[in-house]
């Protein structure tokens, strides 16, 4: 499958894991909702899951710091769902 099409290719994938395919459906739905973005998903979630991760056990406070200082900027900038 040769495209540029994120969904497309997260569609092809035919994922086994629950998650992943929890994962998928999630930027797929992004994309529904706003027209593109499906692959900017993926790397945006793999990027906060990468920071959960390094975070350890705190999972709470990974949250309510990805939270302060990347929502609440995109927020300040004027993004909109």
């Amino acid at each position: 499958l040769l495209t540029r099409d994120g969904q497309q290719l997260l569609q092809a994938l035919n994922l086994e894991p629950p998650t992943a395919r929890v994962m998928a459906a999630c930027a797929c739905g992004h994309r529904a909702a706003t027209g593109d973005g499906a692959k900017t998903f993926v790397v945006l979630l793999a990027g906060v899951l990468g920071g959960l991760r390094v975070a350890g056990g705190g999972l709470r406070r990974a949250l309510q710091a990805f939270e302060a200082h990347v929502l609440e900027r995109a927020v300040a900038h004027g993004l909109r769902r």
